[in-house]
């Protein structure tokens, strides 16, 4: 049998604690490496998140784009529109003025010759006085005009354009109006003051009118409106709620 001595003994004892040591060591190293595969994959995890929401953050930017790019559109198509009714305007009045202007012309010069003709008849009448000349010209002027008119009254409240306004003339005095807010609001218009919004429509609103079938047929106060989230909707401004949508259009 082997005998140890105590210097063995001690020897082994140190090499038994240390090789503990070391297992301990190995134990808190795995644990500590687990602990950071667990950080790692939620870090990876978190990533990920915020590349999906970098993702959808940047789809509707393109979306919004893509809307300011259509209202860009519309309102140009809509400054050309009102560019070309006021240039129509211009001309007819410009051709209504030089219509009114030979006219007057022609009576003036008509007047003058029945003149001459009664100064021709009593030559040596010269107490007798002759016709009045009609004017020679009569001019319409268009920005004395705009700037001699002034407004009765004002209704406020759109937050944006408004596209489109109809006046009631068989359900007491109204005036409904749709705007590029994506509202329609129905206006009292003897106090001004608005008494119904409806704002179902999604995209900005292009036409409204009172609906004359509603109420001669079925005796209803209802508003009719077209808008371009491709939609015509039908709305009772007494009973305030939306009566049909009309969605087959598949354009503006």
């Amino acid at each position: 049998m082997y005998n140890i001595t105590k210097d063995e003994s001690k020897q082994l004892v140190l090499e038994i604690k240390e090789l503990q040591l070391r297992i301990n060591n190995n134990d808190t190293i795995a644990t500590e490496m687990e602990q950071l595969k667990k950080q790692i994959q939620n870090k990876n995890d978190e990533m990920n998140t915020l590349k999906q929401e970098i993702q959808l953050k940047d789809e509707h930017i393109q979306q919004m784009e893509r809307d300011i790019e259509i209202t860009k559109k519309d309102f140009n198509d809509k400054e050309k529109q009102l560019l070309s009714h006021h240039e129509q305007a211009i001309k007819i009045l410009e051709e209504k003025n030089l219509k009114l202007l030979q006219h007057s012309q022609a009576l003036s010069k008509q007047s003058n010759d029945q003149n001459k003709e009664e100064d021709q008849k009593q030559p040596n009448n010269q107490d007798i006085p002759s016709s009045p000349a009609l004017p020679v010209s009569i001019t319409f002027n268009f920005d004395t005009f705009c700037t001699s008119s002034k407004s009765l009254k004002k209704c406020s409240g759109h937050t944006g354009a408004v596209n489109s306004i109809d006046y009631s003339t068989f359900s007491g005095h109204y005036i409904c109006s749709g705007s590029y807010d994506k509202t329609i609001r129905v206006w009292d218009i003897e106090t001004t003051k608005q008494i119904q919004i409806f704002n179902e429509h999604s995209n900005c609103v292009n036409c409204v009118k009172f609906s004359t079938y509603y109420y001669y047929n079925q005796r209803r106060n209802v508003i009719c409106s077209s808008s371009n989230d491709k939609t015509i909707r039908f709305w009772d401004f007494k009973d305030n709620r939306q009566l049909q949508v009309l969605n087959e259009h598949t354009d503006t």
